[in-house]
């Protein structure tokens, strides 16, 4: 691995970070440079792992990386902000970081598909923890559906756990452990192969972490409207932006699908943001951020950018840009529309 001395402090870590106004990665790195004990700040948490700084570093600097290790060890002295001891409580005691009791994330199917232990099924569904918002259970919900429409034989768990995807990237190692195995037992007893998720952070851990083979809800839907499993009803005469996640992008270089789910809608334009695909910006969701309050929110000014295309609808693949962004849409009081992909096909497809 190389290490953080090859550093030449050329400053694009910084001047590309999506939370360069919460933390200054080339001073870290400066200040760690010069003495080892200062350089884990508090600016620690305010990263978001959008991997940008990494990607993007002349040198091949693993910063994301380092900067993940270095809360491990910051989390193993026992030095923890507040609001992340919470959201690993959380994840302890209910399954998800919002500190939401375990009955609202089982009752977001209305038991109104087929559980693991009802019988045979292809795929395993797995809705992730945003499901304890309502509008991502409807999403997640909506999902579902289709996947029924275009002739998908899946199932649901009757009670889902946490991928543990943040958890590991706040640090908790030892955490991230217990889930991962705790979710393989239950993978393994219902003989589940294949895994089909909403959530880029979902698919991250299951494919990076886990080592299991796991699909995006989009590639499948993609692959449904091109073999004519899934039929449009209504045409949506609307123009659309396309904002990529993190953990589906730059992580896992899964870019195309959504799009062709949203080019293959009857009536949708599909304009793309100055800032796309590897270059797009976090909604800063990521690394725990989903439930920290920091001064400064990339989402604000995402959609700022969405709204120069003079879009309708700014679409998101992943459950917690679609909280993010929702919300900075309300603070800005924006006239653009956030919406999952999920959403978009479901209305075309259902009405």
């Amino acid at each position: 691995m190389v290490s953080l001395s090859a550093c030449m402090q050329c400053a694009v870590c910084s001047s590309s970070c999506s939370m360069r106004y919460n933390m200054n990665v080339r001073k870290l790195i400066a200040r760690y440079l010069g003495n080892k004990e200062k350089f884990w700040s508090d600016e620690l948490w305010n990263c978001t792992t959008c991997h940008v700084c990494q990607d993007r570093c002349p040198r091949g600097i693993p910063i994301t990386d380092l900067i993940v290790e270095a809360r491990s060890r910051t989390i193993e002295s026992g030095r923890v902000p507040a609001d992340v001891r919470e959201m690993l409580e959380s994840v302890q005691k209910f399954a998800n970081p919002f500190g939401v009791g375990k009955a609202k994330k089982r009752s977001w199917h209305g038991n109104r598909f087929k559980f693991a232990d009802e019988g045979d099924f292809e795929y395993l569904y797995f809705a992730g923890c945003g499901v304890v918002d309502d509008r991502v259970a409807e999403v997640a919900r909506k999902a579902a559906e289709l996947l029924e429409a275009a002739g998908i034989n899946f199932a649901i768990l009757r009670e889902e756990g946490c991928c543990g995807n943040d958890v590991k990237a706040v640090g908790e190692e030892g955490l991230f452990e217990l889930l991962r195995e705790e979710n393989m037992a239950e993978f393994e007893k219902y003989g589940v192969e294949k895994i089909i998720v909403s959530s880029p952070h979902c698919y991250n851990a299951f494919k990076n972490d886990y080592g299991l083979e796991v699909y995006h809800v989009s590639e499948i839907f993609d692959r449904a409207i091109k073999d004519a499993r899934l039929r449009f009803r209504n045409v949506l005469e609307l123009r659309v932006t396309f904002h990529d996640s993190c953990y589906l992008g730059r992580y896992n270089g899964l870019y195309d699908s959504p799009r062709e789910v949203l080019k293959a809608i009857p009536g949708i334009e599909l304009v793309e943001m100055p800032r796309n695909r590897e270059n797009a910006l976090c909604c800063g969701a990521g690394g725990g951020n989903i439930v920290r309050d920091v001064e400064f929110r990339p989402s604000l000014k995402r959609i700022d950018e969405a709204s120069l295309t003079a879009a309708d609808i700014m679409a998101v693949s992943c459950p917690f840009c679609l909280m993010m962004l929702e919300d900075a849409a309300k603070v800005k009081k924006a006239e653009i529309q956030v919406m999952d992909v999920t959403e978009l096909l479901y209305e075309s497809v259902f009405g």
